[in-house]
Formats: C-alpha cells, sequence, structure tokens
C-alpha cells in the first residue's frame, strides 16, 4: 500500500536514545500523519527520562576511543534535553542543552570548559559533526523536518520485522536529500535509518538496538550512527535509564560562562 502527500509536515522529535512508547498496531488505512504522530510518541515517552551515557567512536582503521556521562530529557510541559560529558579528562564539563522553540526549532548551546565559552548553536550550525562525532547536533535531540514529499509503504526490513516504510524528501536547503526509516508496527521506533546526500549517494545509517521493556515503555538502549564514505561510526549506549524522576527546571536552563 502507499500513501504520498506534499506538504509542510509536522515538527518531529528524535531523541538522542530514540525512546520508544509502544503503540497499537494501527488501521489498514493508517496515513503518513499518523505514523509521524506515533512516532512522535514513540521517541519521546513519559514526562522526562535520565540515564547514564557512553560514546565510542570509531575511525576507518578501526580504532576508537571512549566518551562518557550524563543524558536528560524532559519532554512535558516542553521538550528539553541535557548532555554532560564526564570523562575522557579533556572533555570533562562540556555540555550540550536543547530547548524546543515556539517557531518549531530546537535552541541548542555548546559549553567547552577549555574555552570558558558558551556557544549558541544557529539553524546553519545543526548539520555540524557534534565534536569530531558522526552525530550531527541535530541528531543529539529536537529534529524539526519540514518536508516537500513523503511515501509511505509497509514492508519487512531484512532482519525480517514488520515495517512502515517512510521515505521524506525534506525542503530544499537542508543537508540531506532524502530520508528513508523502517519503521516498528509494533513500537513505532524508527529503528533503522537511511540518510542521503543531495546527489543520491548513501551518506549515513542511524540503528536503534538493545530494544528493552523499561516501565512499560519499549527502549533503544544503543543508538548507532554511520558515516558510510568515510567508514566511521559512533556507538551511544545508555545505562541505568530511569523514567518520570521530576527532573527540575534549573536542570535545563543550560550552561552559562
Amino acid at each position: 500500500m502507499r500513501a504520498t502527500i506534499s506538504s509542510r509536515a509536522l515538527a518531529v522529535v528524535f531523541g538522542l536514545v530514540g525512546m520508544a512508547l509502544g503503540w497499537a498496531a494501527p488501521a489498514p488505512a493508517l496515513d503518513v500523519m499518523q505514523v509521524l504522530a506515533r512516532m512522535r510518541g514513540a521517541t519521546a515517552v513519559g514526562k522526562d527520562m535520565r540515564a547514564t551515557v557512553s560514546f565510542e567512536i570509531v575511525n576507518a582503521k578501526g580504532e576508537s576511543v571512549h566518551w562518557a556521562g550524563s543524558y536528560y530529557r524532559r519532554n512535558v510541559p516542553d521538550e528539553r534535553i541535557r548532555l554532560v560529558i564526564d570523562s575522557p579528562i579533556d572533555l570533562r564539563g562540556t555540555e550540550v542543552t536543547l530547548v524546543a522553540g515556539h517557531d518549531g526549532l530546537a535552541h541548542q548551546r555548546l559549553y567547552l570548559p577549555a574555552l570558558r565559552r558558551v556557544r549558541d548553536l544557529q539553524a546553519d550550525m545543526r548539520g555540524e559533526s557534534f565534536l569530531g562525532t558522526d552525530f550531527n547536533y541535530e541528531d543529539l535531540g529536537v529534529q524539526p523536518l519540514d518536508f516537500q514529499q513523503q511515501t509511505l509503504r509497509e514492508g519487512e526490513d531484512p532482519e525480517g520485522r514488520d515495517c512502515v516504510f517512510l521515505e521524506s524528501v525534506p525542503q530544499s536547503g537542508w543537508w540531506y536529500g532524502r530520508i528513508v526509516r523502517c519503521i516498528d508496527r509494533k513500537t513505532y521506533l524508527p529503528l533503522r535509518t537511511e540518510y542521503y546526500d543531495r546527489a543520491g549517494v548513501l551518506w549515513k545509517i542511524r540503528t536503534l538496538e538493545g530494544i528493552k521493556i523499561i516501565k512499560s515503555y519499549p527502549t533503544a538502549t544503543v543508538v548507532t550512527m554511520q558515516t558510510v564514505p568515510a567508514r566511521t561510526l559512533t556507538r551511544i549506549t545508555f545505562s541505568d535509564i530511569q523514567y518520570d524522576t521530576g527532573l527540575a527546571d534549573v536542570l535545563f536552563e543550560g550552561p552559562k560562562e
């Protein structure tokens, strides 16, 4: 079944971890907007969430470095994210905060303790690499995506999982030319996302793995981003995940110089 629309789509939120809420199987007449809404709900569950986070950054030779830190997310009354790096020593204290604005864009700030400076990330900086990893700043949290065209079809992924495939063409001027998501029909987690450049070359692949049920929420505990031409990847692993702990507003005020 196919359903195609051309419109300015909903702003879709992707948490760094792709946290997920289980949904009932959709009706046969499921359309694009329903998929977007359910995927949005699947990636921002509960009132808030906190976790310990670790990064593994692997280069083309297979050499790797590791970081560790803490991750916080609040979904209500507004969407906010904070990531703090605790190790290695030269990155300790590095912080990124993201706040969903009324304009539909994520307001992002980066604090670099070595420089004792706060950097406000403007809209055209969202596609920049986050500290040399395979994730860009927009991949870290709130992603406002304004699509020109979307196509929906059903099928199975290479592992035989029942998926909804959503192909999206972003507005001109964005850094990807086409995005294809394999969305699980049971949880509505985007298990695999392929990012193509404007020449049609597969540029990045993001996968959600290690799905666990935490406080009734199907939760992705591992998020991997692979940059295909460079043969590099970054793997983010979450542990000690807790939901609905009552995170205070002050936690998300952002770094100060």
